[in-house]
């Protein structure tokens, strides 16, 4: 009877050790294992906190700059009054809002870059938007005609880059004018629809 008690007890000593040990190993393995789900990338996010779809109103409580509003048809933008610093240029700012949603921003630098100053915002650009691809002109004209028609002329476009945001918004640095370059960020809202598309 003794001997028999002493196996019992001796399986239920190492029984009770391999569960012991079985959790110890679970709990090491759940300790180190990295989580398989990726997590959703944000929402591309502007200065001062300003989203695509916002209204007038509410980029007008995040934008510390004062702004001129102007509207023409379906589109309204305000522009600041003064110039707003960007990296270390200066530019005017432009929100561009569709049926009182924001859709485009640009910055307008005045003054023709030089060679540096091109490569050295590509640079900038780059470190947050990863490698840039080559921009068609066609497009920013498009983009910008839903605003203001004919305000752009596609040859004078150059130089033009674009970058795309996890979240589609794209973003494009360019020269539009001997005297004048620009960033744009679009909003994925937009996507292809700046063309018209009937009969294609």
């Amino acid at each position: 009877m003794r001997r028999k008690a002493a196996v019992i007890l001796a399986v239920l000593l190492i029984a009770v050790s391999a569960i012991a040990g079985a959790e110890t190993v679970s709990d090491i393995r759940d300790w180190f294992s990295m989580p398989t789900a990726t997590p959703a990338p944000d929402a591309f996010r502007f200065r001062d906190g300003i989203r695509w779809g916002m209204n007038p109103q509410q980029v007008k409580a995040l934008e510390i700059e004062q702004m001129t509003e102007r509207s023409m048809q379906n589109w309204s933008i305000m522009l600041t009054d003064g110039k707003v610093t960007v990296s270390r240029f200066t530019a005017d700012l432009v929100f561009m809002f569709r049926d009182n949603r924001l859709l485009m921003i640009s910055y307008e630098f005045s003054r023709q870059p030089d060679a540096d100053d091109f490569a050295y915002l590509s640079g900038a650009l780059c470190t947050l938007y990863g490698e840039k691809t080559p921009a068609e002109p066609l497009k920013i004209k498009a983009l910008m005609d839903a605003i203001n028609p004919n305000r752009y002329k596609t040859e004078l476009i150059t130089d033009a880059e674009g970058w795309m945001t996890a979240d589609g918004t794209t973003i494009y640095l360019y020269n539009y004018s001997p005297e004048a370059f620009a960033i744009m960020y679009v909003s994925p809202e937009l996507g292809s629809r700046i063309y018209q598309t009937n009969g294609l």
